[in-house]
């Protein structure tokens, strides 16, 4: 007889490993302390034909898996690619919008690095490798080396300061000297020690990936969303899983009997058990949960991990208004520009129907994060006149907005800093020492949508053979 098994979180990851585990007969039940399914996947339409995500955006399509899941959804015919015309990427150096380099004509002649900073770049294949493990060939906190350092190892400051800063501030809304490449940016790490050089690396078609490895390159990867934003999927997610799925549902605490799982929940302390349990929630949702007192001096210290505040903030202009020709993804704004904003998605140019007609545009920006997290929680009027400023000196706004959508994330993305390995081995330990319990979730394997996916799929396939081991 299969387990049954209980799921608290139904963001895309917990929906994704609910789903999966149904599908293959397992009873579950899947627990969402919030009114809805999604997570931070959310999406608002309003009657006038504005579109706003609350949070993420795109989906990068980099597994076969993420095709699969997508197919045997039925939802192919509602995946949106992005427009032709929303191929450029821009970064501001100089108070100025300027298209990042998409060739090596393009990168001899961009503005974006001085002829000292393109010449430090081309020579980084000479560079020698940092070495990969300590002695004992064994990784060490000490070993665990910040992209900043890395950038500047095998690239330069000037490198550091304009793409690679704006690139954390976009992924992460973090910071590069905080960052450990080896957590937030493997691939970096991998490449050097695969290849011993990052253009190399790229030349010879990046990581090597191990037989049978079903991923697709990030720089062969597409992204997409869905006709009617990102909601889309983990709304069809729901509507499979159905009744099995609770939402106003908070859980109050998690106890272990014997070999069984009980998980209590409601005013009325509700409560119900289970073989397994896999906790899909946030990390600094943990500490609002009460476990057995050992389990719970593990996981205490995982929802320590660091959550900056982010606000999303949509707003929709006229295109008369804008005298750039928003034919890109967005632009992306370097810390040393001190501009109050992180970036800018042109979220109309990158997917049509986001706003009401070919005469308006949506346009979603950043604030707050590692490098300004007092911006994110000053007031919304305050909010929106410093990214209309913003937007003013380097888009060429001169209106006013016509709709606007805001969404706070007090703790927004988790930060993979130095020294993250700990955190992971104290998530490994808890697994390890109490069997039947499993975490999952973007703060331990990717912050993105498409990490957070393969990482449900890697779940689905543990849980599911935990199960045939102990048959």
């Amino acid at each position: 007889m299969k387990p049954r098994i209980g799921i608290i979180g139904a963001g895309i990851s917990g929906l994704t490993i609910a789903w999966l585990l149904r599908k293959n007969g397992y009873d579950i039940r899947v627990y969402e302390a919030s009114d809805q399914p999604g997570g931070a996947m959310k999406t608002t339409r309003h009657p006038d034909g504005w579109l706003a995500e609350w949070g993420p955006n795109t989906i990068i399509e980099s597994s076969e898996r993420i095709k699969k899941l997508i197919a045997l959804l039925g939802l192919e015919r509602r995946r949106r690619y992005p427009n032709d015309h929303a191929e450029k990427r821009y970064l501001v150096r100089g108070g100025e919008t300027v298209a990042a380099p998409d060739s090596l004509k393009t990168f001899l002649t961009t503005p974006l690095l001085s002829r000292r900073g393109k010449w430090q770049v081309l020579r980084e294949p000479f560079i020698r490798k940092r070495p990969a493990s300590s002695s004992d060939g064994n990784h060490t906190e000490n070993h665990d080396e910040s992209l900043a350092d890395f950038v500047r190892r095998r690239l330069s400051d000037e490198f550091l300061k304009w793409p690679i800063d704006a690139l954390a501030g976009g992924i992460y809304a973090g910071d590069p000297e905080q960052l450990s490449v080896r957590h937030a940016f493997p691939r970096l790490a991998m490449v050097e020690e695969q290849h011993g050089s990052l253009i190399l690396g790229q030349l010879k078609g990046g990581v090597k990936r191990p037989p049978g490895s079903d991923e697709i390159p990030r720089n062969k990867a597409a992204i997409f969303s869905f006709d009617e934003g990102m909601q889309v999927l983990p709304n069809t997610l729901a509507d499979q899983i159905g009744d099995d799925l609770t939402t106003h549902c908070r859980i109050s605490s998690i106890d272990r009997e014997g070999t069984k799982w009980v998980i209590r929940s409601g005013g009325a302390n509700q409560a119900e058990t289970f073989d397994k349990i896999i906790y899909a929630g946030t990390a600094h949702g943990l500490a609002n949960i009460t476990f057995p007192d050992e389990l719970a001096s593990l996981l205490q210290q995982v929802s320590d991990i660091t959550h900056p505040p982010v606000v999303s903030l949509t707003l929709g202009f006229r295109c008369a208004d804008i005298t750039h020709p928003l034919d890109g993804f967005g632009m992306l704004v370097p810390g040393i520009e001190q501009f109050p904003i992180l970036g800018t998605l042109f979220t109309s140019s990158l997917f049509s129907n986001r706003a009401p007609d070919t005469e308006h545009v949506t346009l979603t920006t950043y604030i707050g994060g590692m490098r300004q997290p007092e911006m994110a929680r000053k007031p919304e009027e305050e909010q929106v006149r410093a990214t209309i400023d913003s937007l003013n000196q380097l888009i060429g706004l001169s209106g006013e907005p016509l709709f606007r959508h805001r969404t706070y994330w007090p703790r927004a993305i988790p930060q993979y800093h130095v020294g993250f390995s700990r955190y992971l081995a104290l998530m490994n330990r808890a697994e390890r020492e109490f069997p039947g319990f499993f975490l999952a979730g973007n703060y331990r394997t990717g912050i993105s949508v498409g990490d957070s996916i393969n990482a449900a799929f890697d779940m689905a396939e543990r849980v599911m053979g935990s199960h045939s081991q102990s048959e």
